[in-house]
């Protein structure tokens, strides 16, 4: 059976018979349901309306929700990957690190060492300069000694006798 319209409910009619139903009552109760009926049908156009319109916010909130996990992943992706970069390049720092930081102990530890030697060398250097003021001192305290003897010598011997021609004195003494 198809579906009436409100008109087609109005405009109704119904063969006559004998005893029948009040025609006026009929045809305000059949105005009646035709008005139930449009206003039924009015309001389901209007859900109709507001489900389609819901319906194309639900995709449009599914398709950005799908948008967004799909850049939720990305980003996901982009930081495990920039995370990776980052422990890689840590890796690679520490170990530039730990390699310049041998070096430096090496060549500290040589710089040490040489220093050492230097050091060993200076102090052989300043023994044999202590023997030589050792024996420097020992001659000149020697020449000092000598130098005081004859001092004595000089002193118990006088200078004028020595001045004096030989033969005099000789010649004196006779």
């Amino acid at each position: 059976m198809n579906r009436l319209t409100p008109l087609e409910i109005q405009r109704a009619t119904f063969p006559r018979k004998f005893r029948g139903l009040d025609p006026e009552a009929v045809r305000d109760l059949l105005g009646q349901l035709a008005e139930h009926v449009e206003e039924d049908a009015r309001t389901r156009g209007e859900l109709k309306a507001q489900l389609a319109s819901l319906s194309r916010e639900v995709e449009e909130h599914r398709e950005r929700a799908d948008a967004l996990n799909e850049a939720l992943v990305a980003a996901q992706r982009s930081a495990e990957a920039t995370v990776a970069r980052a422990e890689v390049d840590a890796q690679r720092i520490i170990a530039d690190a730990q390699a310049l930081a041998d070096r430096v102990l090496d060549e500290a530890t040589r710089r040490a060492e040489n220093i050492e030697l230097v050091i060993a060398q200076l102090r052989g250097r300043r023994r044999a300069a202590r023997a030589d003021l050792n024996r420097l001192a020992e001659v000149l305290t020697g020449t000092a000694k000598e130098d005081e003897t004859v001092d004595q010598r000089d002193a118990e011997t006088s200078t004028v006798a020595l001045l004096r021609p030989r033969g005099r004195e000789a010649k004196a003494e006779k």
